[in-house]
């Protein structure tokens, strides 16, 4: 059984910020603000933030079905990789069976002949 043992905080640092992300997150707050005003209304700060939440599910969603797809694939190949592993555990016992049978007809041939 794994147990999950907590962690002590490495040294608290700042999370290195996605450059593309922070490029749309620029981009939007110029465009809400009007040359020259230094600071954003109410209205721009919840524009903003449901334009940045919107973005960041979207990409969520977007992550989720591509988990989902490789979740199907990942079970489709193990499904797959199963069967061929019960071919191959029948086509061994196949080839044993025959390779005992060779082998009882090769002694039985010996013997004949040692016998004649």
């Amino acid at each position: 059984m794994n147990m999950i043992n907590p962690r002590k905080p490495v040294d608290a640092q700042p999370v290195p910020a996605d450059p593309e992300l922070e490029g749309k997150f620029r981009e939007v707050i110029r465009r809400d603000v009007a040359p020259g005003e230094r600071e954003i209304g109410a209205p721009g700060v919840n524009a903003l933030l449901q334009q940045i939440a919107g973005s960041t599910f979207n990409e969520i969603d977007r992550l989720i079905d591509e988990l989902q797809g490789l979740r199907y694939l990942l079970q489709s190949e193990g499904e797959r990789v199963q069967r061929e592993i019960v071919k191959y555990a029948q086509l061994s016992q196949a080839v044993m069976k025959s390779t005992k049978v060779i082998a009882e007809g090769m002694s039985q041939l010996q013997s004949s002949g040692e016998t004649s």
